[in-house]
Formats: C-alpha cells, structure tokens, sequence
C-alpha cells in the first residue's frame, strides 16, 4: 500500500483505503482478460441488485457517470436547483450542469466537512429538485 506524506494542515480529500482482499480481486479481474463488462461486472450488477432490492442493476465506469445518470433518472433538467456541497470532485457539479440543473451549494459542517444537516432547509426553494450529498 502506497503512503502519503500530509502536511499537517491538509485536508486529505479522497486516501484510497485498499487492503490485501481489494487487491487480489483487481488482480484476478486484470489477470482474467476482461477490463470492462466481462462474470466478474455481471456477478457485481446482480449482487448489488438484490442487495438493493431492485430489478436490475448497471455498473458503470465512474462517479461522474453515475451522478449523470442518478440526475436523468430522477427527471432532473433545466430550471432545476441540485443542493450539493462545495466540498466535493468537480464531477459533481459538472454533472448538475451538463444536465441543465443549477447547482446550490450547501456550506460543510466545520467538524466533518460534509454538508451540514442544519444549513439545508434554508437552502430548499419551489425548484430543489435533489439533494446530492
């Protein structure tokens, strides 16, 4: 596992967090010859299915690619307001954008830098369509 050297005051935004299990599995999928939509993707799409309680499931490539499809599955478009926060990868607001929604950002708990429950009802308006933590 890679070390990172962190100044004191830096705010680490995303450490990968790979153990010896995580490993051998990237492993066995590179060695098995399938990158990309090959038993190991339909094993995971029917797994998380069913764990989901939904009638299928879709991996994707990304983050970015499932935020995009999250928004145009829940209608959202132009005119819409997405509450988000600003502590996060620019894919987030990239998406609400190429979506046409506008983005409303929510300001961060100053303890766990995530969006702060308190801040969001003054954030709601008639166009809040989602809220995308």
């Amino acid at each position: 596992m890679t070390e990172f050297s962190v100044r004191e005051d830096f705010i680490v935004f995303s450490p990968p967090t790979l153990g010896d299990e995580e490993c051998a599995a990237v492993e066995k999928v590179l060695r098995s010859g399938w990158l990309s939509t090959g038993p190991e993707t339909v094993a995971f799409e029917s797994e998380f299915s069913k764990k989901v309680g939904a009638e299928s499931a879709l991996a994707v490539n990304s983050c970015t690619a499932a935020l995009h499809l999250a928004l145009l599955a829940h209608g959202v478009g132009p005119g819409d307001e997405v509450l988000t926060t600003p502590m996060t990868f620019a894919a987030t607001v990239n998406v609400i954008e190429h979506v046409g929604a506008t983005p409303v950002f929510v300001d961060v708990h100053p303890e766990t830098l995530l969006m702060d429950p308190s801040k969001i009802a003054g954030c709601i308006t008639k166009k809040s369509k989602v809220i995308l933590p």
